[in-house]
């Protein structure tokens, strides 16, 4: 999908933008960048709409597993579901297959909230974006959209129920047979 003027109801931005277009940079490279900071200064995506692509893979984590990898190195933008299917975390990636892997496994560098958070995600669902300009702009805007409660990055809504959801379940995690030795669930094994 292309990004242009057209596809992006900017009523009220465009006058923002017009006249501040840089000669180094392309209209639509300029205009995603604009979007982008708007967003990020703001806080705020009202009056912003962008037309979003359609998933190229929607399942459980056993289809994902089964055939996502076709997706290795594939940019995009992912959704992760719990078991009633609420949106839990929205991210961008330059790899598709790696970093879902890394949020459903629990491994994410070391990260505590993925770790902690990988339990929750029942479903996957993305589309592919290798445009790294286009990923930037769609994931500030769907994370506010959707207000997924797992997201910390560009969260600009409500912090608070990560942190009680992460708080929840260290404290449940210590509390089992598994937190005395260090694992979160038998699944760790």
């Amino acid at each position: 999908m292309n990004i242009t003027k057209l596809d992006i109801n900017l009523n009220r931005q465009i006058t923002l933008f017009e006249g501040k277009h840089k000669n180094n940079k392309d209209e639509k490279s300029f205009l995603l960048e604009a979007i982008h900071d708007y967003i990020v200064k703001n806080k705020s995506i009202q009056g912003i709409d962008i037309e979003i692509p359609t998933m190229d893979f929607s399942g459980d984590i056993i289809e994902f597993f089964n055939e996502a990898k076709r997706y290795k190195v594939s940019g995009g933008i992912y959704f992760l579901f719990s078991e009633d299917r609420r949106i839990l975390n929205i991210g961008s990636t330059t790899d598709l297959f790696g970093r879902i892997y890394q949020k459903l496994m629990g491994k994410n560098g070391g990260s505590k909230a993925d770790y902690y958070f990988s339990g929750y995600y029942a479903y996957v669902s993305f589309f592919n974006e290798n445009n790294y300009l286009k990923r930037r702009v769609y994931e500030p805007f769907l994370i506010n959209k959707h207000q997924p409660p797992l997201n910390y990055q560009y969260n600009y809504y409500n912090k608070k129920i990560y942190y009680e959801i992460l708080k929840k379940a260290e404290e449940a995690s210590q509390s089992s047979i598994y937190g005395l030795f260090g694992y979160k669930g038998p699944h760790d094994y």
